[in-house]
């Protein structure tokens, strides 16, 4: 068993320190502002009542949400392309200024992006917002990486323009940015004009093409999300950070699919995909056990420790109870931990789909919702009929546990009667 769990760890810890993986990630979580208004501002904006929608139409409320969607969500790509290529350099110090590889990257990004010329010679070319958002995020990604390496090159073999060391630092980090940059705006430069002589059209279009269909592929087959889940449960029970190695891959396969679907419910379109990574949440991890330790146990340990990490896990922290209990290594709590509750969760709320008693998912629950409570989440992403089956599922994962907990709280009252007698 310790081979198993060295080797186990070994291999996450490969994940969790691959530097793809973390910059990626890192441009997530620095974007978790801009996509949390936007996920709440396509819900607000997506509520299916007639009522509701006259009412915000006839104040003047829904082009707000309008407009502030489609410089939050509806312009990921943008955003991405940037972020990216800054987490790019600062991990691998590959320019003095980190933000003008930023910079470089999201004009490549522009440069790439399609626009219509006016018809009068005297006009302004107008630049099309469907390659901005969610379209556009993997040719961000690349585009991002592509950048930064080729100022990594640039640093590494001294490509730069040097200034004597009286310029402040503040100029001559910019001067350092402009051959590797004036390299990068050709090559998207030339890439932009080599594809818009093809059927493609564009650079974005082959990336999305490329991308597209194995990512529907994907996206259509339930198995591969429900194995992630159930490898992101178990490398907690290992006591690995689960999330942070399973996290960035999930995000990667889904987060496209995700925007997708929240794009047309924020404009009361039909929702294109029927799955996009997501389930009926039932918290993030503990809060199923800690209920039905509240429920059942009697022994002192039990009773105190799920009193004291329910309100913790009830917004997203689960260590006092993962560590405090513990469900960590703890072979009583395998079965219902990493194996029932992801499957519940992933197939029921899959099987409810297909019988038409929950909708798809609007997105505007996933990232944005990670730190409320888990009712909170189903119905921002399902509606009412998330709400009401998603505390179905979380009773069948609380009863599940039931037997596991007693047979843990059984233990725990034999200790404390052996305490009391010595």
């Amino acid at each position: 068993m310790e081979k198993f769990l060295d080797k186990l760890i070994a291999i996450s810890s490969k994940f969790a320190q691959n530097s793809v993986l973390n910059i990626i990630q890192g441009a997530f979580m620095m974007l978790m502002p801009i996509t949390m208004i936007g996920g709440f501002t396509a819900l607000f904006n997506g509520i299916g009542i007639d009522a509701y929608q006259a009412f915000i139409a006839s104040a003047g409320i829904k082009n707000v949400l309008n407009v502030i969607y489609q410089w939050t969500i509806g312009m990921f790509g943008v955003y991405v392309s940037f972020l990216v290529a800054l987490q790019f350099a600062r991990v691998h110090k590959c320019s003095k200024s980190d933000i003008a590889v930023g910079l470089v990257s999201m004009v490549c990004f522009l440069i790439v992006t399609p626009y219509v010329l006016p018809e009068d010679p005297y006009g302004a070319a107008s630049l099309p917002v469907s390659w901005l958002g969610a379209s556009g995020l993997f040719t961000g990604i690349i585009i991002a990486f592509v950048v930064g390496y080729i100022f990594k090159f640039c640093q590494k073999y001294n490509i730069v323009i040097k200034l004597p060391e009286q310029v402040p630092p503040m100029v001559s980090a910019q001067f350092t940015s402009i051959i590797p940059g004036a390299i990068s705006m050709i090559l998207f430069g030339i890439l932009n004009a080599v594809f818009a002589g093809t059927s493609l059209g564009s650079f974005h279009q082959l990336i999305y093409s490329i991308v597209s269909t194995p990512l529907n592929a994907v996206g259509s087959n339930v198995f591969g999300f429900w194995i992630l889940m159930v490898v992101l449960y178990g490398l907690w029970f290992c006591g690995i950070h689960g999330g942070m190695t399973c996290g960035p891959i999930i995000m990667m396969l889904f987060m496209q699919l995700q925007m997708e679907n929240m794009t047309a419910y924020q404009a009361g379109q039909p929702l294109p995909h029927m799955f996009i990574g997501d389930a009926l949440s039932f918290g993030s991890g503990s809060i199923p056990m800690i209920i039905a330790a509240l429920i059942f146990c009697k022994s002192e340990s039990g009773k105190s420790i799920s009193r004291l990490g329910f309100l913790p896990a009830l917004f997203g922290v689960d260590e006092p109870v993962y560590f405090g209990m513990p469900m960590i290594l703890n072979p009583i709590f395998f079965i219902p931990w990493v194996l029932i509750a992801p499957t519940v969760s992933v197939f029921g709320t899959h099987l409810l789909k297909l019988i038409g008693l929950l909708g798809y998912s609007n997105g505007t629950g996933g990232q944005n919702a990670a730190n409320l409570p888990f009712f909170v989440g189903n119905m921002m992403n399902y509606g009412i009929s998330g709400l009401i089956w998603g505390c179905v599922l979380f009773a069948i994962i609380v009863l599940a546990y039931v037997p596991f907990v007693k047979a843990y709280d059984k233990q725990m009252l034999a200790q404390e009667a052996k305490s009391v007698t010595e």
